[in-house]
């Protein structure tokens, strides 16, 4: 250990030259007081002292200086003891004054001995002389002290007593340092071995404030913003809500060419540390998508399904199972993977991923995606119209998966019960009708406010007609006749007239089109395929799994 005493009176140097030192200390002694302790300590610094050993004023401003450890020097007992002895025959009045580390327990010794001295403790150097003027106008002649407060009084014309520090207090001191060194060290071992392990982490990291300024940064961050701009900007808020509530957030940023998924986490009340984990091949991929920040839409209705429905989602977000969303398209199974993800872990990101264009590309740009996350969401749609070494390899990746992560699958009906997995069952619009005025209102309303169409409301006869209908594309077919019918209506409100015209129409269009048997086997099954691509927009593997064939028996009939 190398330390340094600061003493503030040349009796101490004496006394500590002439105690023993432990063979692993190097004690170098100065006698300084205030700003000369002051220069000392800072070149003590500089010169990689361990520790540095002082008392009373002079140990308090020295500490206030350098980053290193102060230790201060006590009063013992004894030296109160001897202070007391070499006073006792003085027939003056005495007080004490001093900084705490003096003061503290010398009124009790005062008050066990029976001595009449006053004793006042003082917290800055600035105090010491309105004090003394005091204490003389009252009559003390003499205070006892450090060395501020006898030099003080002295020259106020009061006698000054030094209190002195024997060996007893130095030696404790020495010990306190050593003990001081030793905890140090360790803590400058530990914080090394975590800068390094920050300095060296293979994804950049960085430490930002609020005002968006980077405070530190790791080598893998000093190459990620080489010869790249980067901006902050518009993670702004994210950085001020994660500093703010202390919830870690995912978001994307873009450097470069690349795309980084983004992880924000709170350090202190006003540093964010930031995360970045590539994921390669990500913007130019169907398969996969990345929701940050998502806001679901809220379960529309009132009906004793909806309500059902609602405490179903709750008691599923709170479980780890995955969980099947089985429902016809347009029954708002997405809706409701979006409530699941929210009411569970809505900082996190969701991940979607669509079977039907999956490859091993998309898998390797999946397996980066989800190496990081420790929380979050994975929906899987069209799972079953994916080749089967993709689904096998998907399975696998889910194996790895942490368990706050949840699986969301969305099927089409007939769905084969999982032991290891929750279902919930998503019923038709022409099953619940009586949830129909409320997705109405709801989706003229969102027109009211998107596009600005002056379509208020619904009149109750054309209501009325809207629940009578059956819906085969269920809420996506609703939105779509809303739209329409806002887009016509002529007045504030869409008339009974308008809405019969336009659902009569979409009755003929649906019992239409009847098969023609007329050709050859060949050709019926041609007009069969086209029929079925036309009622799916064209999606060949939807159309592949209606007709119950693969995409490449279908691509082959297509071509034949």
């Amino acid at each position: 250990m190398k330390a340094m005493l600061i003493a503030p009176y040349s009796g101490m140097a004496e006394v500590v030259r002439q105690l023993t030192l432990p063979p692993d200390v190097t004690l170098e002694i100065r006698v300084a007081n205030l700003d000369e302790g002051e220069e000392f300590a800072r070149q003590a610094e500089l010169e990689e002292y361990d520790v540095l050993i002082s008392r009373g004023g002079t140990a308090l401003t020295i500490e206030k200086t350098v980053s290193l450890p102060v230790i201060h020097i006590g009063i013992t007992g004894y030296d109160m003891l001897r202070i007391f002895t070499l006073i006792k025959n003085m027939n003056k009045k005495v007080a004490m004054v001093g900084f705490s580390s003096i003061t503290q327990g010398a009124a009790t010794l005062c008050s066990i001995l029976e001595y009449d001295i006053e004793v006042k403790t003082v917290h800055t150097r600035e105090e010491v002389k309105p004090l003394l003027e005091e204490l003389k106008s009252q009559g003390f002649q003499a205070v006892i002290g450090d060395v501020i407060t006898v030099q003080t009084a002295e020259s106020s014309g009061i006698q000054g007593v030094l209190i002195t520090s024997g060996k007893e207090a130095l030696l404790e001191a020495l010990e306190e340092a050593r003990r001081a060194f030793m905890l140090s060290r360790k803590v400058k071992h530990d914080f090394s071995l975590l800068h390094e392990t920050f300095t060296q982490f293979p994804y950049p990291m960085s430490v930002i404030d609020q005002e968006l300024k980077i405070r530190e940064k790791n080598h893998a961050f000093t190459q990620l913003v080489d010869g790249n701009e980067l901006s902050f900007t518009s993670i702004k808020r994210t950085i001020f809500n994660t500093v703010n509530d202390k919830k870690a957030r995912w978001t994307s940023l873009s450097v470069g060419r690349r795309t980084y998924m983004l992880q924000t986490f709170r350090v202190n009340s006003y540093l964010a540390g930031l995360l970045f984990y590539p994921i390669g091949g990500y913007g130019d991929n169907k398969a996969i998508s990345i929701h940050y920040d998502v806001k679901p839409m809220a379960l529309i209705g009132d009906s004793t399904y909806t309500k059902s429905l609602k405490n179903q989602l709750k008691k599923l977000a709170s479980q780890h199972k995955p969980v099947h969303i089985i429902g016809a398209p347009g029954t708002g199974r997405s809706a409701a993977a979006l409530l699941l993800h929210a009411e569970r872990c809505k900082e996190a990101p969701l991940i979607s991923i669509d079977g039907e264009y999956m490859d091993d590309k998309s898998l390797e740009t999946l397996e980066h995606i989800l190496r990081p996350l420790h929380q979050g969401t994975l929906l899987i749609n069209h799972l079953q119209i994916a080749d089967e070494k993709i689904t096998k390899k998907i399975d696998q990746q889910l194996r790895y998966l942490s368990a706050d992560i949840q699986i969301l699958y969305i099927d089409n009906p007939p769905y084969t019960e999982h032991k290891e997995a929750e279902a919930i069952h998503l019923l038709p619009l022409t099953q619940r009708k009586a949830d129909i005025p409320a997705f109405a209102h709801y989706f003229l309303t969102s027109f009211h406010m998107e596009a600005g169409s002056d379509t208020l409301g619904i009149k109750p006869e054309a209501m009325e007609l809207l629940k009578q209908y059956n819906w085969p594309g269920n809420l996506n077919e609703l939105k779509q006749t809303i739209h329409e019918l806002s887009r016509q209506a002529s007045s504030y409100y869409i008339e009974e007239e308008a809405a019969k015209s336009l659902l009569e129409a979409k009755q003929v269009q649906t019992t239409s089109s009847p098969l023609q048997t007329e050709g050859t086997l060949k050709e019926i099954e041609k007009r069969i395929i086209d029929q079925v691509l036309q009622e799916e927009n064209g999606n060949q593997s939807r159309a592949a799994k209606r007709l119950g064939i693969n995409r490449s028996t279908l691509w082959r009939k297509l071509n034949d």
